[in-house]
């Protein structure tokens, strides 16, 4: 169970953590060939606006944790992750659905991303759906494990009971 508590609470910070690496490694690409601040800026407005979309996945799954080895701890916790799933693939289709418009001649807060941009962006969002739903086996399957020595515990198995013989189980006959 404690595997699982540390991979759902990593996938809860995990939109957070991800698109921070990936703005880093943008930065670093930007200085050495001039490519990557395109995506760097576009992560950083997404970040800053889509915390706002994570904020209750993130939240639910921290209470989540916290009941754990309990059912309902499971259960909230593997909605949590859902959530942050939703919002992650949300998040990757808003960025994808803005680089596949036409130009527009509004100005913008943010770069228009390529196809290749919106693939770079959103790839910090396809990890927050694949931890996510690595956490939610890890979760699922420590709740079953940890229901399955529950059970075990409350019932003795009856193999363990001792074993009467027949011809002491009944009174001898005195005829």
């Amino acid at each position: 169970m404690r595997e699982a508590r540390m991979w759902a609470a990593g996938t809860a910070a995990s939109p957070i953590v991800f698109p921070l690496v990936v703005i880093g490694v943008a930065a670093v690409v930007d200085v050495i060939s001039g490519t990557g601040a395109d995506v760097a800026w576009y992560l950083v407005f997404a970040l800053m606006v889509g915390i706002s979309a994570f904020l209750p996945g993130i939240c639910v799954s921290l209470v989540g944790v916290a009941l754990l080895p309990r059912r309902s701890g499971t259960v909230i916790t593997v909605i949590a992750l859902l959530l942050l799933m939703l919002a992650a693939g949300l998040m990757s289709a808003g960025i994808f659905d803005d680089a596949l418009t036409g130009p527009d001649d509004n100005p913008r807060l943010i770069p228009k991303l390529s196809i290749p941009e919106a693939a770079a962006a959103s790839v910090p969002y396809a990890f927050v759906i694949i931890a996510g739903l690595y956490a939610a086996f890890r979760v699922v399957a420590a709740a079953r494990i940890n229901g399955n020595q529950d059970k075990s515990s409350e019932r003795p198995d009856k193999s363990s009971e001792p074993v009467v013989p027949q011809d002491r189980a009944t009174p001898p006959s005195s005829g």
